[in-house]
């Protein structure tokens, strides 16, 4: 059997399928939510996960599955949601998707398809960041493969047990150093110097760790390493404030490029293929308040679409892309701000940063 992670916001629904999965002999780990799920999917060394789409932080079910394999390239992923759509299906490869289970689903086709994820493991040949698990007192918990590798390269050997034969004795301050920036390190006989990034663990009882040769320092922008490590860029604590943003956008590619941008300045995206995927979405996710349709897309129906979001959620914040009109035109239409084409970052983000036009001062047509 297999070493399963799930990570499942809905509490009753995360006991039932932990229990129904040990009963069936699989080793399991249970998080509530993205961050509990790196540090399961760090130190438990899960082979399979399993992993809800939608979950209630800022981290979804795909991120979990696009970092952890990062730290484990070989990791299959087994992805629950109840709203499948094309652009979920194209993120697949990224995650290690080998099936995707629509609720409700039924534990027996759980279990059939961890069994073929296990199965299809395998180590690729794609590189692993180097990630290391260090204690406080210096003690290597987990080292993966690629920090083996790292590792391998300094007098301490790649079996290193402790830091301090790594880094040297003032190991601590350059970690809770590198929890702000990356910081250069000098392994001992390393033929190069390393940059190093850190998170601490929780309770303060050490760090995890990434780090790469300065000399290779393509994992520095890695997006996948800042959600593991928990840094974000500085516009991302006022965009995570605004809840989940959904987006209803005609053409696939402009699509995907809108909800990468939007993730990127620290706000969570979900991609709706019509108007009935975003009520949907808007009545599954309470902090959902802003969508962003392509006017092209809604067409003569505009009106009617702003119409139904406004009935599903009494504080919608409606943003129209890639139309053109009068301040007066766009609030007769019922939207609240606008996004031209092509738009540039910073538009997005002041677009997003908009406070929300006060419906009462609306004059909408008859």
């Amino acid at each position: 059997m297999a070493t399963v992670l799930i990570v499942e916001d809905e509490d009753t629904l995360r006991d039932s399928v932990a229990r129904y999965l040990e009963f069936e002999g699989h080793d399991v780990l249970a998080a509530a939510n993205g961050r509990e799920a790196f540090d399961l999917g760090v130190s438990g060394r899960p082979d399979v996960l399993v992993a809800d789409w939608m979950l209630r932080n800022h981290i979804h079910g795909l991120h979990v599955a696009q970092t952890l394999r990062v730290v484990d390239p070989g990791l299959n992923t087994v992805l629950i949601t109840g709203f499948p759509s094309r652009d979920l299906e194209q993120e697949f490869e990224s995650g290690g998707v080998t099936q995707m289970l629509e609720k409700p689903f039924d534990l027996e086709d759980l279990n059939r398809a961890i069994l073929v994820a296990a199965e299809q493991r395998s180590e690729r040949e794609a590189h692993a960041a180097a990630v290391l698990e260090v204690a406080r007192a210096g003690a290597i918990s987990f080292a993966n493969r690629g920090a083996r590798a790292l590792l391998a390269q300094c007098a301490a050997g790649e079996h290193a047990t402790d830091v301090a034969a790594v880094l040297g004795a003032g190991f601590a301050a350059l970690l809770d150093g590198a929890a702000a920036d990356w910081q250069r390190a000098e392994p001992s006989g390393a033929p190069t110097a390393w940059l190093v990034r850190t998170r601490p663990r929780r309770g303060g009882d050490g760090w995890l760790v990434a780090a790469c040769r300065d000399d290779e320092p393509r994992w520095l922008t890695d997006p996948r390493l800042r959600i593991l490590l928990d840094h974000h860029s500085r516009s991302a604590p006022l965009l995570r404030e605004l809840g989940p943003v959904i987006v209803l956008e005609r053409d696939g590619a402009v699509r995907r490029l809108l909800a990468s941008q939007i993730e990127r300045i620290g706000a969570l995206c979900y991609l709706a293929d019509d108007i009935e995927g975003a009520l949907r979405l808007l009545g599954a996710e309470p902090r959902a308040v802003t969508v962003m349709i392509d006017v092209a897309t809604a067409d003569t129906r505009l009106a009617a679409w702003v119409r139904a979001l406004e009935g599903a959620r009494e504080h919608v914040r409606i943003i129209g892309i890639g139309a053109a009109g009068s301040a007066a035109d766009l609030r007769a239409l019922g939207l609240d701000r606008l996004l031209d084409k092509p738009w540039r970052i910073d538009e997005l983000v002041e677009v997003l940063r908009a406070d929300p036009v006060d419906r009462a001062d609306r004059a909408r047509p008859a």
